[in-house]
Order: structure tokens, then C-alpha cells, then sequence
């Protein structure tokens, strides 16, 4: 059985806004390095016209889901963005907009994790983390020292994060089909 158009479309979009907001941040492109993940939700949301909401609600979630685990990612001193005022624990719009894609992912090119928490567990504190260095080998941000602690810390809340993730979109789900009947 072949990979569903969509999902490839899904998961080929969001790794070109990845690399468009890691290397836009790293220049100090802010909204510019925003632009492709906005992009990426937006055409998610139109090729999901019938869905659409669950799916505004879903990116809205992981969006806020990503917001909380940078602040505490940046609170705890494992990673500095590049052009982040220092002292302040926000990330930068591009990174809140790439959990905007992100969100596009449960229901896109990741839906074939759902029901698999071990998985998305193992996935999220592995590939998390390679995801987080590859954006500080392209200047993007920097890993706190010690930089392994960093990394762990980067792992945890990744494994953490997405099994949080795929629940808000089991609930999401659950809940717009509760209102349709």
C-alpha cells in the first residue's frame, strides 16, 4: 500500500518550512523565517475543508503545546535562540510558527502513530533532540551547557510532548464527532 498523496505532500511542506525558519531565524529573519509554516497550516487547512476546524483547534493546541515547551526549553537553560533577548523566555515568532505546522502532523504524515504512545514516546525523545541540533549546527540557536544535559532535557520534553499531542488530537477527533451525531 503507497503513501497517500496528502501525507507526503504534509510531510515533504513542513520539512521545506522547517528549513526556511531555521535558516530564516539563524539570519535574523524573524517574520520572514514564519512565512513558509504559516503557509504550511494555511494549505493544510483548505486541502481539509471538511475537517477544518477540528484542525484550527488541533494546530491552535499543538501551537500552545509548543509555546510552553520552549518557554521551559529556554527557562531552563537549554537552548538560546539566535536574536532572543536575553532574560526573556519566549521563543521567537519562527519557532511558534513552526509548531503552527507542526500541528498540520497527527493528522497529516504522522496519523499512522496514533494509538502507538510507546512510539511516539521513543520517537519524540530521539528525534526531537537531532531536530533541535541540526537547527544549532545551522546557527539558529545554541545548547546550554553542559550540552548532553541539554539535550536530555530537549528529549524529555519532546517525549512528553508527543503523546500530549496525538491525545489533544484523539480528543479533538472524539469531540466533533460527539457534536455531529
Amino acid at each position: 500500500m503507497g503513501l497517500p498523496i496528502k501525507s507526503l505532500l504534509n510531510f515533504t511542506l513542513f520539512q521545506l518550512a522547517w528549513f526556511a525558519a531555521i535558516t530564516g531565524g539563524a539570519a535574523g529573519y524573524d517574520g520572514l523565517a514564519a512565512l513558509p509554516a504559516v503557509a504550511v497550516c494555511l494549505l493544510h487547512l483548505g486541502l481539509n475543508r471538511l475537517s477544518w476546524r477540528g484542525e484550527a483547534w488541533l494546530i491552535l493546541g499543538v501551537t500552545l503545546l509548543g509555546l510552553i515547551v520552549e518557554t521551559a526549553f529556554i527557562s531552563f537553560g537549554a537552548l538560546h535562540y539566535a536574536g532572543s533577548e536575553a532574560g526573556l523566555p519566549l521563543p521567537p515568532l519562527w519557532i511558534l510558527a513552526l509548531w503552527l505546522a507542526f500541528g498540520t502532523l497527527p493528522n497529516g504524515s504522522l496519523h499512522w502513530l496514533k494509538g502507538k504512545m510507546l512510539l511516539q514516546i521513543g520517537l519524540g525523545a530521539v528525534l526531537g533532540p537531532l531536530s533541535y541540533v541540526a537547527g544549532v549546527r545551522l546557527g539558529a540557536a545554541t545548547l546550554g551547557e553542559p550540552e548532553w544535559l541539554s539535550i536530555v532535557v530537549i528529549g524529555i520534553g519532546w517525549g512528553l510532548a508527543m503523546p500530549i499531542m496525538f491525545r489533544l488530537a484523539k480528543r479533538l477527533e472524539a469531540g466533533l464527532q460527539s457534536s455531529a451525531s
